[in-house]
């Protein structure tokens, strides 16, 4: 890394870091900022909890999406990829409004219309099948990360790491741990690899070695298992933290190479330039977007097996 990028990156961390801290951790329902005369007129939303947070989350679905669309317009300039934002937006909506006010079971299949709507109106003289395979599967995969990120707020992820301080800046520090020890293990695999690294093991990324790729292993199992040492529920064994650990860096590692292999299909270097140093929102989240899901169905897992 020059010492250019690597200023820019450390400029960024130094209001970026205070700032997610922040929004993380602010137990500041959005929604009751309105005037109590319109939440009781408007009874559904009275009862809905929406957090920084959670903006925060719908808001990088809405940009990594933009990325990825602008990244698809390369090959197909002529489109109509902003109909997907209509069914992202109905998605989105339909994760905070009751199932008998507004029901997506169906969610995949409308999405599948909207995909083959597009090919068929702006899809002429393409590769049909090739464009709507490509708009599909990474429209999938995006909201598939803002719902898993959504979930952290959720009742299964709060019963594993409950609210131990009455100071509200520090309500969420599962999350931050979590969260943290992709964005670590991202960072020891890269200095570690740096460092020691002399076997590649991929195509995809030449410069990622199996070193920094085990370094970053034990960077995020070892965070993880501090945290749940100290801030998950005591009825769930300091084991299944520890493999939860394991598994934020095995999934954030695989994510960084999905979205690799994204950007060499796309023949760009990165998704986008929005954050300095970094490039964008799917260049610096890939591996929270794609470990999110897997963490949510593990904690799953472990309050079913331990109720």
């Amino acid at each position: 890394m020059n010492s250019s990028n690597l200023r820019k990156r450390l400029f960024f961390a130094l209001w970026a870091i205070p700032l997610g801290w922040w929004v993380v951790n602010s137990t500041l329902s959005l929604l009751h900022l309105l005037p109590d005369s319109l939440l009781n007129q408007l009874p559904l939303l009275a009862k809905t909890h929406i957090y920084p947070a959670n903006v925060l989350a719908v808001i990088l679905t809405f940009m990594a999406a933009q990325e990825y669309f602008s990244m698809l317009s390369k090959l197909y300039p002529k489109n109509g990829f902003w109909i997907i934002y209509i069914w992202l937006g109905l998605q989105i909506l339909s994760y905070y409004v009751p199932n008998n006010f507004l029901s997506m079971k169906l969610d995949t299949y409308i999405l599948l219309i909207f995909v083959a709507c597009e090919s068929i109106v702006w899809g002429k003289k393409t590769s049909r099948w090739k464009r709507a395979s490509l708009l599909f599967s990474g429209t999938t995969f995006i909201l598939i990360a803002c719902f898993s990120l959504l979930g952290f707020y959720g009742e299964t992820f709060q019963t594993v790491f409950p609210n131990r301080f009455e100071s509200p800046m520090l309500s969420q520090l599962g999350v931050v741990f979590i969260v943290g020890s992709i964005f670590l293990c991202d960072s020891a695999a890269y200095f570690a690899g740096s460092l020691y690294g002399k076997h590649h093991f991929s195509s995809i990324s030449p410069k990622k070695t199996i070193e920094g790729s085990v370094a970053g292993l034990i960077v995020s199992t070892i965070t993880v298992a501090i945290g749940w040492h100290f801030f998950a529920n005591d009825k769930y064994p300091l084991i299944i933290g520890i493999f939860l650990g394991f598994l934020c860096g095995l999934f954030g590692q695989i994510g960084d190479f999905l979205v690799s292999l994204i950007k060499r299909y796309f023949d760009v270097k990165d998704s986008s330039n929005i954050i300095p140093g970094h490039g964008g929102i799917l260049d610096r989240f890939d591996s929270v977007f794609f470990a999110a899901p897997i963490i949510n169905a593990y904690l799953i897992i472990v309050c079913r097996v331990i109720p």
